[in-house]
Parts: structure tokens; C-alpha cells; sequence
């Protein structure tokens, strides 16, 4: 199932239409359309927003449910996903599984990749292991270098970006259905 199958069949099973889901995400209806559509390719910032308002991970808009018995994932079967005009990508590091407490994640920011703004809901932890990575929060600018980490509990809107001159890899983990 595509990214825009799954979204529009979670969105139907919540009985919101487009325009409910445009209204609360603050996205036009034509946008979310085309991504439906699989005609437009979302920011991650957009994906992150439809997420919350689906009351799912983001990982579930784009991947199903593992049906493996297997809880070790080997680096070669890893699900991803790529947010090309962001230069961002993603690696799924646990099989997806409905009973999940958290998603770890592998993080790629080519160089210049971002996120944009980012208006999350839970808890949060990443930890740079390669690169320099900008955060900004409520307008105020942190660098993460190599072995760097943050936690964010109840975080406020933030972006991150990849302002040195190699790939930035992070693991990230992402706690989207608690709150503090």
C-alpha cells in the first residue's frame, strides 16, 4: 500500500474528510489530495502534522504492520523512507507492530537537509553519531556534534537541519502517543 492508500484509508476509518483533515492540519485540501494521489510528496514537518491528527506514528502512514514473528531486523531488510526535497531519510529500526511503546529510528540529513518546523506531540530522544546538526526551538539555536543527544518532553515547535559539510546520521526515538 502507497504512502497516499494508507493515509487515505486511516483517514476514512477516522470519518474525516479531506477538508476536516486540511482544517486541522493547517494543509489545503488540494495538497492532501495529491498526496492520496501519490501525485505530491510531503515534507516531513507535513507528514509529522497528519500523523498527530490521525492519532498515529508517522511510520504507520507509510509502512504496514510487520507480520514477522522476528524481532531482530537486519540492516539489509530495514523499511525506509526517503523525503527527497528535503534530503532526509529514514530507517525503521524495529519491526512495525501495533503493540509498539516507541519508535527507534535512524535519521540521514544529507547536507542542507531539514525538517522545516516541526509541531510534535509526546516525547523525544535523538543522539547524533555523525555530522553537525542545528536545532532550533522557540527560536533559539542549538548544534548537536557527534555523541551529542537530546531529550524533548512535551516538546514546542522546532526545526532541524544539517549545517556541516557530511551526511548527519542520528537515532532517534520517538515516544508519539505519551504525554509529561
Amino acid at each position: 500500500m502507497t504512502l497516499g492508500e494508507k493515509m487515505k484509508s486511516i483517514r476514512r476509518a477516522r470519518a474525516l474528510s479531506l477538508e476536516d483533515l486540511a482544517k486541522k492540519t493547517n494543509l489545503t485540501r488540494s495538497f492532501l489530495s495529491q498526496i492520496e494521489k501519490n501525485k505530491a510528496s510531503p515534507s516531513i514537518s507535513s507528514l509529522i502534522r497528519i500523523a498527530n491528527t490521525l492519532e498515529v506514528s508517522m511510520g504507520d502512514l507509510f509502512l504496514e504492520e510487520t507480520k514477522k514473528k522476528n524481532y531482530i531486523v537486519h540492516e539489509n531488510e530495514r523499511e525506509t523512507y526517503a523525503v527527497e526535497k528535503n534530503k532526509v531519510g529514514i530507517e525503521l529500526l524495529a519491526p512495525r507492530r501495533k503493540d509498539m511503546k516507541f519508535e527507534p529510528m535512524l535519521l540521514h540529513f544529507g547536507i542542507g537537509g531539514t525538517t522545516d518546523v516541526i509541531s510534535p506531540k509526546g516525547v523525544y530522544f535523538c543522539l547524533v553519531l555523525q555530522g553537525k546538526l542545528e536545532l532550533t526551538i522557540k527560536g533559539e539555536i542549538h548544534v548537536l556534534t557527534k555523541g551529542d543527544s537530546i531529550y524533548l518532553g512535551s516538546p514546542a515547535e522546532h526545526g532541524w537541519k544539517n549545517i556541516g559539510k557530511t551526511e548527519v546520521i542520528s537515532i532517534a526515538l520517538g515516544f508519539p502517543q505519551m504525554s509529561v
